[in-house]
């Protein structure tokens, strides 16, 4: 057809629609016309385009005049038919594998299997058995389908007589467009990339046959309850081939990874290992929901299993495959194995069965009710003096939707935990259930339901107040439901829940806040400041102890103990307080005392003496006491700088903390002892630790390398350290003590003595070395047996110098023995720089220094070559056998060889080494110049 006779017959239309009209409406309307068409061309090319470059379509709908197509982007074009054109129609495929028409489902299907469940519309008998309608673009007309091949035609047309959108999902067909050459036709357009095939992503292989299997284990259950199925007892007799299970996620792998399956249709064939079936079977597994991750080319199937379709006992391998209708094309992935497991299920007591980590049922109902719930019906399963199961105050209601659930013994979890879905609780307040007093109160009558599973009682019938109802124990019955896999609602379990009103306001499952009072205000304590008699912390006389016990809890001396202290009325006394280095608390007391009991306890540093009353001709009384044999921060946990803590706690427990909390008594106290360091005597420290010696006239008045210790700490107030630790309250006897560190030696006393009194300390030997450091460590021991423990460093400083004397010239080819004398050039000086020993012109002398203040007495010398020089090596290397080269006892250089003549100078130095007995050894250098040359 021409695009000039298509616009002939718009007009056409126009005349006839609106009779004659003039040349120049003609005129416009022939532009007018053009321009529609124009713009449908337009909008075709358009979409062409946006497809080829890789948009995906979300939606197809029909507008006024034409229909809009809408993509993943948000962009939507309108391709219509004119302004006064018919509307368009859309075909569609939903979710549910049916075509939609205009959104609206047809009772054609539009894929050969079933698809999740779509919106309210026809069924009928076509598409049954794996046939499904595919549009002949030839015809106009849908055919039938099955197993990708055509069985029959229809005349049921999908063409209209305006335009016709056909969307698969894969593939856009428009009908009635202009092709854009003046023809008007069909155009069919490939939408996003093809899926060409599907794998499933195993984790876990089958240990029966050779096939990957799911990670996570199907679980059904394989019967239900019905009211109406029962014996001659009235006991439910269980209903089979209840088609429930849990949803376990299987995931697939898309090739190629960026295919589009948007609106696919997601379903599963089955068949058994060893069967030969001519054709597969999809009564096994459902998909019940799917995500696409278009990022990572996979699709994660939501899956139940359908146990009745199992080969019996599951003696034969099951096998289940993915069919993706990705259009009407399947593609179908690998088998994979598939077996389910059936379980049991409870009615359980959320809270409880939480709390305990196994079932704690509440009253279960084993009978059906369809010949009624009387009194007596009821109470066959839950008795008068039975438990309740909750209470809650007379002015409150309770919610019991929040303490239901679905328990399965068998996997110790909630039916949720497992997979579950669809699960539902009904309650009904049964309408008798009388109290055995003379005039069989009916317990029901308190009460009402004023929302599913909320109740609370009736105000309506309790006109003058509401407290008559405390007290009363009405009954509810619950009934639980699972939808099945096919989406029928089953009885699976029914309890009946107790409940009890009381005075008192109680969250089921919450405990109450415990009622906390301090008996004192917090207290902080110097450790030296306590004494071996106790200091009392904190008391609480009886008039605080029934404030606190007795005010906050609305009781009394008569019913306290009714409510808290369980069987034996009693409570616990404890005292904790924290590890030194993790903080984790450490139990000091913990002790169960019985009311009416005086406890006193002694021990560790505390004194208790707490007595709690039972009625009304005893007085209670707390009292906490604290003395010197407590531990401080030196073996607990410093806590913020305030000393170890330490937290008295005095707890009566309640009989039912969901009513009333604990009763919670305590005191907190913190002691604190400054292990510090004596500060080091001024005069004599070096740095931060170090005291400096010189040495000092014994008591045979000779100079030896000692000091007395108490002069290497300050004084205060005239008191050296031994005579200051003697009277500092909380030192013990003898407590302050010091020791030479481990592994000294050299030094007196030695290091495996301890001393506790003023001592001196000495080097037990001539120093060697300019200097020499010895650790000494103290410690101070307190009444609590604690101790802090400190060292220090003591430097002993050599009191004798050597000195280098001046080179002796020796001339080395003289004839016979050339001989110098060495000891002329000895000196040794103190550390002041004055001389201590010298060579006088005749001898070796010591000053009057040495003999007057040192009070030394004259040293030994030895003489000796410097071994390592270079130029004796050479010498001694070097010089005959009956050469001579010699230093003697009292210093005489000698050298003599046998006639060779030295060629140059050879220096050799000469070490003298100056001993002065128990106190001090230098070494001297002396060189000797052996000279070729006079």
């Amino acid at each position: 057809m021409k695009k000039k006779f298509y616009g002939a017959l718009l007009l056409g239309s126009v005349l006839l629609a609106g009779g004659m009209v003039s040349c120049s409406d003609y005129d416009d309307d022939i532009n007018s016309l053009t321009q529609r068409v124009d713009a449908i061309e337009k909008s075709v090319a358009d979409l062409k385009a946006a497809i080829e470059n890789g948009k995906t379509i979300k939606s197809v709908t029909s507008i006024e005049n034409g229909f809009e197509i809408e993509f993943s982007d948000g962009q939507k074009y309108a391709i219509k038919n004119g302004e006064n054109g018919a509307n368009g129609d859309t075909w569609t495929i939903g979710s549910d594998g049916y075509w939609y028409k205009n959104g609206n489902k047809t009772e054609w299907k539009a894929v050969g299997t079933d698809g999740a469940e779509g919106s309210e519309g026809p069924a009928g008998p076509a598409g049954e058995n794996g046939q499904y309608y595919v549009p002949n673009a030839e015809t106009g007309c849908f055919d039938i389908y099955k197993d990708g091949k055509k069985v029959e035609s229809t005349d049921i047309s999908w063409k209209s007589g305006s335009m016709t959108a056909v969307f698969n999902g894969t593939q856009l067909t428009l009908s009635g467009v202009d092709l854009g050459d003046g023809t008007i036709g069909d155009v069919t357009l490939n939408v996003g990339v093809q899926l060409g095939s599907v794998a499933f992503i195993p984790e876990v292989v089958s240990s029966d046959v050779p096939y990957p299997t799911t990670t996570d284990e199907f679980l059904h259950l394989t019967t239900y309850l019905d009211e109406s199925k029962y014996d001659a007892s009235n006991t439910f007799v269980p209903q089979a081939d209840f088609d429930k299970s849990n949803i376990i996620e299987t995931a697939y792998r898309l090739n190629p990874s960026n295919a589009n399956i948007q609106d696919a249709v997601l379903a599963f064939i089955n068949r058994q290992v060893e069967t030969r079936a001519t054709a597969d079977n999809t009564n096994l597994l459902n998909c019940a929901d799917y995500t696409w991750n278009e990022k990572e080319g996979t699709v994660s199937v939501k899956t139940t299993i359908n146990a009745s379709a199992l080969s019996e006992d599951n003696k034969e391998a099951d096998i289940a495959a993915l069919q993706v209708w990705a259009g009407q094309h399947p593609v179908t992935s690998d088998f994979i194995h598939v077996e389910s497991n059936p379980i049991d299920v409870k009615l359980a007591d959320s809270l409880k069965t939480l709390e305990a980590g196994n079932l704690v049922e509440f009253y279960p109902r084993t009978k059906s009710i369809a010949k009624g719930e009387s009194d007596a019906f009821v109470k066959q399963f839950v008795s008068l003096n039975a438990k309740a199961n909750f209470e809650f105050s007379y002015d409150e209601s309770i919610d019991l939707k929040k303490y239901v659930g679905l328990y399965s013994p068998i996997k110790k979890e909630f039916l949720a935990e497992l997979g579950f879905i669809g699960m539902s609780y009904d309650f009904t307040l049964v309408s008798e259930y009388k109290s055995d007093d003379n005039q069989k109160t009916n317990q029901q009558w308190y009460v009402k339901e004023t929302e599913e599973g909320v109740i609370k009682v009736d105000e309506s019938h309790l006109t003058e107040g509401l407290t008559p109802a405390i007290g009363k124990t009405p009954v509810v019955r619950v009934d639980a439901y699972l939808t099945s896999n096919a989406g029928t609602r089953r009885l699976v379990a029914s309890s009946y829940i107790k409940l009890q009103i009381t005075d008192i306001s109680v969250t089921p499952g919450e405990d109450k806040d415990p009622i906390k009072a301090d008996i004192s205000e917090t207290k902080r304590y110097e450790y030296h400041a306590l004494s071996n008699k106790a200091t009392i912390v904190g008391e609480m006389p009886w008039q605080e102890v029934n404030n606190v016990i007795y005010g906050k809890t609305g009781l009394n001396s008569q019913n306290f103990w009714n409510y808290y202290g369980g069987s034996k009325d009693q409570y616990e006394v404890k005292v904790t307080t924290k590890q030194q280095t993790t903080g984790n608390e450490v139990t000091i007391i913990s002790n169960t005392i019985t009311a009416g009991t005086n406890w006193v306890f002694g021990d560790k540093g505390l004194e208790l003496e707490v007595m709690i009353n039972k009625g009304e001709t005893q007085t209670s009384n707390i009292k906490v006491g604290v003395n010197n044999e407590v531990k401080t921060e030196n073996t607990y946990m410093d806590v913020e700088g305030q000393g170890a803590e330490y937290i008295v706690t005095i707890t009566i427990p309640s009989d039912n903390k969901e009513q009333r909390g604990d009763v919670v008594l305590s005191q907190v106290f913190y002691v604190k002892e400054d292990c510090k360091t004596f500060t080091y005597n001024p005069l004599y420290l070096e740095g931060e630790n170090t005291i400096v010696v010189k040495g000092q006239l014994n008591a045979s008045k000779t100079w030896e390398m000692s000091s007395v210790v108490n002069e290497h700490f300050e004084r205060i107030d005239g008191k050296n350290i031994f005579q200051y630790y003697s009277e500092i309250n909380n030192i013990a006897v003898n407590g302050l003590s010091f020791q030479w560190a481990a592994g000294t030696t050299g030094v007196t006393p030695d290091a495996s003595v301890v001393k506790t009194t003023d001592f001196t300390v000495a080097l037990d030997g001539a120093m060697t070395e300019s200097e020499v450091i010895k650790n000494m460590t103290y410690k101070t021991t307190l009444v609590n047996g604690e101790t802090c423990n400190f060292n220090y460093n003591i430097k002993f400083i050599n009191p004798f110098v050597a000195t280098t004397g001046k080179a002796i010239e020796v001339y080395g080819n003289g004839i016979g023995k050339n001989t110098g004398d060495v000891k002329t050039q000895l000196l040794v000086n103190d550390t002041e720089g004055d001389a201590i020993y010298y060579w006088d012109g005749t001898k070796l002398t010591l000053t009057s220094k040495a003999t007057n203040d040192y009070k030394v007495a004259a040293p030994t010398v030895t003489y000796e070559f410097d071994k390592d020089n270079a130029d004796y090596k050479t010498i001694k290397a070097n010089m005959s056998a009956k050469s001579t080269l010699d230093i003697d006892n009292n210093g005489i250089f000698t050298w003599e060889n046998e006639g060779a003549k030295l060629t140059r100078n050879y220096t050799l130095p000469i070490k003298v080494t100056v001993t002065f007995e128990n106190l001090s050894e230098v070494v001297c250098t002396i060189p000797v110049v052996l000279k070729a040359e006079k």
